[in-house]
This record gives C-alpha cells, sequence and structure tokens, in this order.
C-alpha cells in the first residue's frame, strides 16, 4: 500500500466514524447532499509548493482530498430508518502539492496537462461522495445497525476510490497518455453527469 492510498483511507476512515454521531442541522434537506470544498476546479494556487513529493524528484505534483459523512437527519418508520446524509468533499490543501522545480522548468502546456491530470483526482473523490450518498438515499436501514450499515457503504465506496485512482494513474501517466486521458475525462464527466441527476432529481 503506498503513501497516497494509505492516507486516503486513514482520512477516510477517521472522518468517516467521527461524523456518524447524527447530530441534526437547523436545516434538513429531504434527501442526501455533496459539498465540495473548493466547488471549481483547481488551480496551482490550491497547491502547497515543495523541494519534493515523498522524498521522489520524479513527482510533479499530488492531489489529495478526503471525503466526511455527516448524518442529517434520520427518518424513522415502523421497521427500519433512513438516513439524509451530506457527503463532504474536501481538499487537503497540506497533502495536495506541487513542486518548485517543476513549475520553475515547465512550459505552460505542460503545467496545464499536469494540472488537467490532478483535477481528475479532485474529480474522482467527488464521484465517491455522489456515490455514497446515491447509495444511502432510501436505503432502509435497520434501526439498531444503521451506524455499522452505513459503514459498510462508506467502506465499499472507499475501496472503489482507492482502485480508480490506481487505475487512472496507471492508464494515463505510467507513460503519459493523451489518448487514455480523453478516455477518462469522458467517463468522469458522464459519471458525474449521470450521477447528479440521480441524487437531485
Amino acid at each position: 500500500m503506498n503513501i497516497k492510498t494509505f492516507l486516503y483511507l486513514m482520512a477516510g476512515v477517521f472522518l468517516c466514524v467521527s461524523l456518524l454521531s447524527g447530530t441534526s442541522p437547523k436545516e434538513v434537506p429531504k434527501r442526501g447532499r455533496v459539498t465540495v470544498y473548493p466547488n471549481r476546479l483547481l488551480n496551482w494556487n490550491d497547491f502547497m509548493k515543495v523541494d519534493l513529493i515523498r522524498g521522489k524528484s520524479t513527482i510533479n505534483a499530488i492531489c489529495l482530498s478526503s471525503c466526511e459523512v455527516e448524518i442529517l437527519d434520520i427518518i424513522r418508520d415502523k421497521e427500519h430508518v433512513e438516513l439524509a446524509i451530506n457527503a463532504k468533499i474536501n481538499l487537503q490543501k497540506e497533502l495536495t502539492q506541487v513542486t518548485h522545480d517543476f513549475l520553475a522548468r515547465s512550459d505552460q502546456t505542460k503545467k496545464k496537462q499536469v494540472l488537467h491530470h490532478e483535477n481528475g483526482h479532485f474529480i474522482i473523490a467527488q464521484i465517491i461522495g455522489y456515490r455514497i450518498v446515491r447509495d444511502v438515499n432510501g436505503f432502509k436501514f435497520d434501526p439498531k445497525r444503521y451506524k455499522y450499515q452505513l459503514n459498510d457503504i462508506i467502506r465499499n465506496n472507499f475501496k472503489d476510490w482507492k482502485r480508480l485512482d490506481s487505475q487512472y494513474d496507471a492508464q494515463t501517466t505510467k507513460p503519459t497518455n493523451k489518448e487514455m486521458q480523453d478516455r477518462w475525462d469522458r467517463f468522469l464527466q458522464s459519471e458525474m453527469t449521470a450521477l447528479t441527476k440521480e441524487v437531485y432529481h
């Protein structure tokens, strides 16, 4: 397991467990929702400038996000409960990095290409948030086990997160492959469009 995967899992598990307390906010949406920070494409100002990433001169940039799941409301009936959740996708500013050397020596085309690729990782994190909300919306939870069941949904989606991130890097950057990047761009856009409609409409 590499450091990136470890950080994803540790951040996700810690944040999800810590937020499964079922606190109720002042306003409760009818269904689950996804919030993203920052809610835009990333730019180089979102990256911490460092000399080395993971001690390697071969890594130009890295983008890491967390997914926090917060229970907004518990809707109870005779036999089951349903949950309204907020999946919060946050860029991890201190762990999202670019090297000084890369920014200094690379031309605008290369910098644009790498930034575009890193935005793909940020979009994958958002897709996972939408999938978690989709899987929770309308699910009939056991009143005594809903926190465990929710954790299972989160854990399964986090496995997909790890897999998608690994495939994305392997197919687009080892070596750099513009055709595969274009294919991933189309997939990510299609998946985001479908999930947004499924969650909010």
